[in-house]
């Protein structure tokens, strides 16, 4: 379910802030970062969230499975495409839960939090896409859900607007 403003704005944003519950966020997204399992400076185009071995890694916002898959330094992975802008992705995944082209919707949990690839602790490693370019997910300005879709919104008014009425002649002692 969602929830909506008097004017039929969405409450709820469009992507979750992480796709964990976390004790805390082992590496930032920085594109000078000395990785130790490389010996040298790479760019970590990720946000990593330390948590348990098991710990339910969920889509941060609504879209389709594009690629589930074990691949190299990523270990098993998925890829959820949110619309034509926004994409995102989840490393190192103990076990995968979905498969390409499913559909999931935010906080469906799409795998466990593991230590597949190139690791050395358990955390999830989250990649945000903006128009196909990594950016920080942290840092980055995130849209707001959709609000009610413009056929149901006069019925969504009539609705409401008597509970608001309602609410607005109450008497607070």
């Amino acid at each position: 379910s969602d929830y909506y403003d008097d004017n039929g704005n969405s409450l709820r944003r469009q992507f979750l802030k992480a796709p964990l519950k976390f004790s805390r966020i082992s590496s930032r997204y920085n594109l000078k970062r000395f990785i130790k399992y490389y010996g040298r400076v790479k760019p970590h185009r990720g946000t990593d969230f330390a948590a348990p071995i098991g710990t339910e890694i969920m889509s941060t916002a609504n879209g389709t499975v594009v690629e589930s898959a074990r691949r190299g330094g990523n270990g098993n992975y998925v890829k959820v495409k949110h619309n034509s802008v926004y994409s995102t992705q989840y490393l190192h995944m103990k076990k995968r839960a979905v498969k390409v082209g499913d559909y999931v919707r935010q906080g469906d949990v799409i795998g466990w939090v593991g230590m597949t690839g190139n690791t050395s602790g358990p955390h999830v490693c989250y990649r945000f896409w903006k128009n196909g370019k990594e950016v920080d997910p942290l840092k980055e300005k995130l849209p707001s859900a959709e609000p009610i879709k413009d056929s149901l919104k006069s019925n969504y008014l009539a609705f409401i607007v008597p509970l608001q009425q309602q609410l607005d002649s109450t008497q607070i002692q």
